[in-house]
């Protein structure tokens, strides 16, 4: 028994005509007939009598009548319940976010996420960008918010925008004194560097290494505000996201823009490349890249 079959059955015992029932349902008449014929050798009763006029329901027919109403209304509740969800945006949302990014844009992202869809579930997670990935591998995540590149195949990556690295230094540091601040420069000062476990600690790494800098790390961290702290009390320089320096309001700490070279990291949405990316999923991105500071 299939669904299009009661489908015509019941246009056919609502409209009391093959022919008018095959045109409610858009398909040729001989087709609607054929699939009734199949429909009653299946149950092994006819359904209709056959009049010259018109057909009426046998007592078989009057039997299935209810039943089959009754089935094609609970499937049409289904898709409009489906429907309804998506639309509303109940469910479930899995993200995961670097620790060099979350501070400067989760409050804010939760709090316009939570108020555009209350219905909706955000679970948020935060941690380096190797498990991350491994969470959307494994489909505990559908949103990972991390920097590129990502070197993984199961992985899409969906740019959202460029961030630069601002050289930061304390106030009593003679390096903000003068006019421009070339990349060599650097190797003058002490410089307060974030582990490389962290990508952002990677990609500053790299970026010293191809300007072939000689830095003096004289301190290895693994937190974001550790360096801002170290830099802040005179220590060293470090390079840092133009996030940190537009949250900073401690006012102790100098930031400026490289003359001779301009560093910079991609701030990405990661997704796993054979899941479809869900309506929730798509409006969180969308929210990360509205409101990371810039």
């Amino acid at each position: 028994m299939e669904i299009h079959q009661l489908t015509y059955f019941v246009a056919v015992a609502e409209t009391g005509s093959f022919s008018r029932a095959a045109e409610r349902c858009n398909i040729a008449q001989p087709s609607l007939s054929q699939q009734i014929q199949k429909l009653e050798q299946e149950l092994g009763e006819p359904l209709f009598d056959r009049l010259t006029r018109r057909v009426v329901l046998t007592d078989a027919g009057r039997a299935l009548l209810p039943r089959a109403t009754s089935i094609l209304a609970e499937l049409q509740g289904i898709k409009h319940a489906m429907k309804q969800e998506a639309d509303v945006s109940h469910g479930t949302l899995n993200v995961g976010f670097i620790p060099t990014i979350a501070p400067f844009v989760l409050p804010k992202v939760i709090k316009r996420f939570s108020h555009d869809f209350p219905l909706a579930r955000l679970s948020v997670h935060e941690d380096l960008t190797e498990a991350l990935v491994r969470d959307l591998v494994d489909g505990k995540l559908d949103v990972g918010i991390t920097s590129m590149p990502i070197h993984n195949r199961l992985i899409r990556t969906q740019e959202l925008l460029s961030e630069p690295l601002l050289v930061a230094s304390s106030k009593s540091n003679d390096i903000i004194t003068r006019a421009d601040i070339r990349v060599k420069e650097l190797d003058d000062y002490p410089f307060i560097a974030l582990n490389e476990m962290h990508c952002l600690g990677e990609q500053v790494q790299s970026f010293c290494y191809q300007q072939h800098l000689e830095m003096q790390i004289v301190c290895n961290t693994s937190q974001l505000t550790t360096v801002q702290n170290c830099v802040a009390t005179g220590l060293g320089v470090s390079l840092v996201p133009r996030a940190l320096a537009l949250s900073d309001k401690s006012k102790q700490i100098n930031y400026r823009e490289l003359s001779d070279a301009a560093p910079q990291r991609k701030i990405a949405a990661a997704t796993h490349v054979e899941r479809t990316q869900s309506f929730l999923a798509k409006k969180f991105i969308e929210i990360v890249r509205e409101e990371y500071p810039s």
